[in-house]
């Protein structure tokens, strides 16, 4: 059993689809087949049931997925340790980092890459659910999120907090207020954030517990374009105040009702071992975060 074979198995049974999982691969369809074929002579069982152009997982395969891809992680994790050890600062970093977080990231990238031009950074975002599942998988180093419900697999470092506010631009008649309460937002036409990420489910909570409903005329799930439409429209929106750096026309107004700020938290599976790489990143992290309350 080669490590390449659990990486083409895994690769195939993400995709169900040998043609495309051959192509991401960069290797033949016959070259995937093949070494999928030995594998599962190998083992004495089929792993993948072969329907028209699609595969699907057998019994056998779904049960075997998960051994795959800790072989795989160990392997890689293996491989780090030397890295480390003989302080090569080479190799890549894999950070998850949630819609509403991504605001204001670009200097701590920046200051990354200038001190460690050798490492291959990749900055992957996504909704915290999905976030999550890849740092289970280990398919990421670290995840930058909101503090959510306690997760037994996770360890969880608080950061800092911000509070979810409402978002308009300079123009907007509630550009004036210190505060906005839910009714008054009620008022006023919306475009909320899609549900599943944090800032609609706060803003949901919010509405259940004060017995309010709100009908936005539109949902996205990617912020930066709301932010867009807020600036250039009479709309507002609902997302946490860091989503507002850098746009000078737009204002970010607490919302009356809330009463705890949202915590943004850094992410990591419990146990696991964190390259250097990944824990140059995260002092970076912090060294910010001390800038910016002294600032």
């Amino acid at each position: 059993m080669e490590l390449r074979q659990l990486q083409y198995f895994l690769k195939a049974a993400e995709l169900q689809n040998f043609t495309e999982a051959s192509r991401q691969l960069f290797i033949t369809q016959s070259t995937l087949s093949q070494q999928i074929k030995q594998l599962e002579n190998e083992l004495g069982m089929f792993l993948f049931d072969r329907i028209g152009k699609h595969v699907y997982l057998t019994e056998a395969g779904r049960e075997f997925t998960p051994f795959a891809r800790q072989t795989i992680s160990d392997a890689n994790l293996g491989k780090q340790r030397i890295l480390d050890l003989q302080n090569i600062r080479t190799g890549s970093l894999r950070v998850a980092v949630t819609y509403s977080l991504s605001f204001g990231l670009s200097s701590i990238v920046l200051r990354f890459m200038e001190q460690y031009p050798n490492i291959r950074l990749e900055i992957v975002y996504s909704t915290a659910s999905e976030l999550l599942q890849m740092l289970k998988h280990r398919e990421v180093d670290f995840v930058l999120s909101f503090k959510s419900d306690n997760d037994e697999e996770i360890e969880v470092t608080d950061l800092y907090e911000i509070p979810l506010t409402v978002v308009v631009n300079k123009n907007h008649p509630l550009a004036q207020h210190k505060s906005i309460s839910l009714q008054l937002l009620q008022q006023y036409p919306l475009v909320l954030p899609s549900e599943g990420l944090t800032a609609r489910a706060i803003l949901d909570k919010l509405l259940m517990d004060n017995n309010i409903e709100i009908e936005p005329h539109l949902e996205m799930n990617d912020a930066n374009i709301l932010l867009q439409l807020v600036e250039s429209s009479t709309f507002a929106t609902v997302l946490s105040q860091a989503t507002t750096i850098g746009r000078n026309n737009l204002k970010a107004i607490p919302i009356v009702e809330q009463k705890e700020k949202m915590t943004a938290s850094l992410l990591t599976l419990k146990g696991a071992y964190i390259k250097a790489s990944a824990q140059a990143f995260i002092s970076i992290i912090k060294e910010d975060m001390e800038f910016s309350s002294v600032s």
